[in-house]
């Protein structure tokens, strides 16, 4: 009898064709200017190792990626904070991945005028424009805040005391001031909120990842019962400083 060949032999021509569609798809996803190489350029990848797909990153605003996940034109992004704005865009990804700390940063010589709260009234400070802080800062009326579009621009304005003070994850922050050897001249303020913000992986609705979702949450959760988001970013972090490091002894010749 031929017919069990011939199942077989179509279960291995099924086989074969998912296995090349899955080979050639690629996730559509971006980050921002200057971070091609960045950290989350680096959870996409791990992302999409871990699915064995392929991964297009493009240059586009953070505002944009949400209108293009929401029409399906972007599969996936990475270190969004739960917003009720976003919810129809974004299909969130559970658990999140991280939790990082919102920290205040003054120049040291002004950090003891920051005790309390209210210090803060009246004064510059520094935010990105995409982020959202906690509800009594980013509803208090009595604060000027400067939107910024990276963390080098703003330290360059509390250097040149444009800003009062900045806010900003410790985590990335805190390796920036090794980097630029400027660890002793700004530093957190006494005054610090206690909370910390969860970060999500998130897909679009019309993604074909949808398909995938309960796999994509299992990494996740894989992904962070073994450290790997954590190592993923002290990798970073370090290789970060190490090429500054070299690129600054090439500079002066040594």
């Amino acid at each position: 009898m031929k017919t069990p060949s011939l199942i077989m032999t179509l279960l291995l021509l099924c086989f074969s064709y998912t296995a090349y569609a899955y080979e050639n798809v690629k996730i559509k996803t971006g980050v921002s200017e200057g971070f091609k190489d960045g950290l989350h350029s680096k959870y996409l990848r791990y992302i999409a190792n871990k699915l064995q797909l392929g991964l297009s990153i493009d240059i586009i605003p953070f505002a944009r990626r949400i209108r293009e996940i929401e029409r399906g034109n972007l599969d996936i992004i990475v270190g969004v904070q739960r917003a009720r704005s976003r919810d129809k865009a974004l299909v969130y990804l559970f658990p999140s991945y991280e939790s990082l700390s919102y920290r205040f940063f003054s120049l040291s010589k002004n950090s003891h005028k920051y005790l309390n709260y209210p210090d803060l009234h009246g004064k510059i400070i520094a935010v990105n424009r995409d982020s959202k802080y906690f509800e009594k800062f980013n509803n208090d009326e009595e604060i000027a805040k400067l939107e910024t579009v990276t963390l080098t621009q703003t330290i360059n304005l509390l250097l040149h005391e444009r800003i009062d003070l900045f806010i900003h994850y410790e985590e990335s922050a805190l390796p920036k001031f090794i980097e630029l050897g400027i660890s002793g001249y700004v530093i957190k303020t006494p005054y610090q909120p206690q909370q910390k913000i969860a970060h999500f992986i998130a897909i679009s609705a019309k993604s074909q990842l949808m398909l995938r979702k309960k796999e994509l949450e299992n990494i996740i959760i894989q992904g962070i019962k073994n450290n790997d988001f954590s190592r993923i970013r002290e990798k970073h972090y370090a290789q970060t400083l190490n090429n500054n490091i070299m690129e600054s002894r090439l500079l002066k010749g040594d």
